[in-house]
């Protein structure tokens, strides 16, 4: 493709508002939570063998997804931002997009059972302001600690001048 082609000229969208709250009938501009009011169920998280099975309102997701952006706002993550996770699906893995999103930011995700390399190829290419990276998954009912990994990827983040450090 030579140029990219322009679509839909003036139009904004935020994903993570749309996927939050709906318009307004009558007022596309407003926000409301008809169908999504705080007490439902916005998703369902189930861990590895069913062990652990959380079910995730409306209310908290909105709330965890507003402190994170206010937070990551304050440490200047602002629109065009890049934002990255090594992270199992999770709803932590959720908020962190929804929050990244919400500020206009670009989000990456990798697998935590990635090599070292791999991530690092990723981001290295990307270049985020920060990773949130978890610190442990499971994989066949066993425990795995990945702060080995987390130390290895931080040493070859090093010379990526937008990098600011791992949440």
């Amino acid at each position: 493709m030579e140029s990219i082609p322009e679509w839909f000229r003036g139009v904004h969208l935020n994903f993570a508002e749309n996927i939050l709250y709906i318009a307004y009938p009558s007022n596309p501009s407003q926000r409301i939570t008809s169908g999504k009011e705080d007490d439902k169920v916005a998703c369902t998280e189930v861990r590895e063998g069913c062990s652990e099975i959380r079910n995730v309102t409306w209310g908290e997701l909105r709330r965890r997804v507003g402190h994170l952006s206010n937070a990551l706002r304050a440490h200047g993550v602002k629109k065009g931002d890049r934002v990255a996770v090594v992270a199992s699906n999770s709803v932590d893995t959720l908020v962190v997009f929804l929050a990244i999103t919400t500020l206009g930011g670009l989000f990456s995700s990798s697998s935590t059972d990635m090599g070292t390399k791999g991530v690092l190829d990723r981001l290295t290419q990307i270049r985020p302001a920060w990773l949130f990276m978890d610190d442990w998954a499971v994989y066949n009912g066993k425990t795995v600690d990945l702060r080995s990994k987390m130390s290895e990827i931080v040493k070859g983040m090093q010379g990526i001048e937008e990098f600011q450090g791992v949440v």
